[in-house]
C-alpha cells in the first residue's frame, strides 16, 4: 500500500478552506478529486478516516471524488489474502457512497459513468 495515502487528508483540507474562502456554504463550487490504487485504498487506515470525515458538519466538503485503479500491483499477495472483502471499494461503504465499478478499456462505460 501506497504511503502517498497521507494526501488524502491535505486534499480534503484544501477543499474545505477553499470553500471558506470563497463562501461556498453550499459546496458546489470546489470540489476534490483523489487517485489511488486498489491496494492502498483497502489498505490504507487514512483512508477510512478521512472518508468517516466527511459527514462532520465542521469539515465535510459535499463530497469528494475517489478515482481507484486496480492495477493488481498493490500487494506482493493475492487480494483474496489481503482484504476481507471482494471489492477494495468496499471501504467506502462505510460512508454510504456510491461505486461504480467500470472496465477502463470500455471508455462507453467510463463516460456513461462520468
Amino acid at each position: 500500500p501506497s504511503h502517498l495515502e497521507a494526501v488524502n487528508a491535505v486534499v480534503v483540507g484544501k477543499t474545505r478552506a477553499k470553500q471558506y474562502f470563497i463562501n461556498d456554504t453550499e459546496r458546489s463550487k470546489v470540489m476534490g478529486v483523489l487517485l489511488h490504487g486498489d491496494a492502498a485504498f483497502s489498505g490504507q487506515g487514512i483512508v477510512a478516516e478521512v472518508m468517516e470525515l466527511s459527514e462532520i458538519p465542521s469539515y465535510t466538503t459535499g463530497g469528494t471524488i475517489h478515482v481507484i485503479i486496480n492495477n493488481m500491483i498493490g500487494f506482493t499477495t493475492d487480494p483474496r489474502a489481503s482484504r476481507s472483502s471482494y471489492h477494495c471499494t468496499n471501504v467506502a461503504k462505510g460512508v454510504e457512497a456510491p461505486i461504480f465499478h467500470v472496465n477502463g478499456d470500455d471508455i462507453e462505460s467510463v463516460i456513461h459513468v462520468c
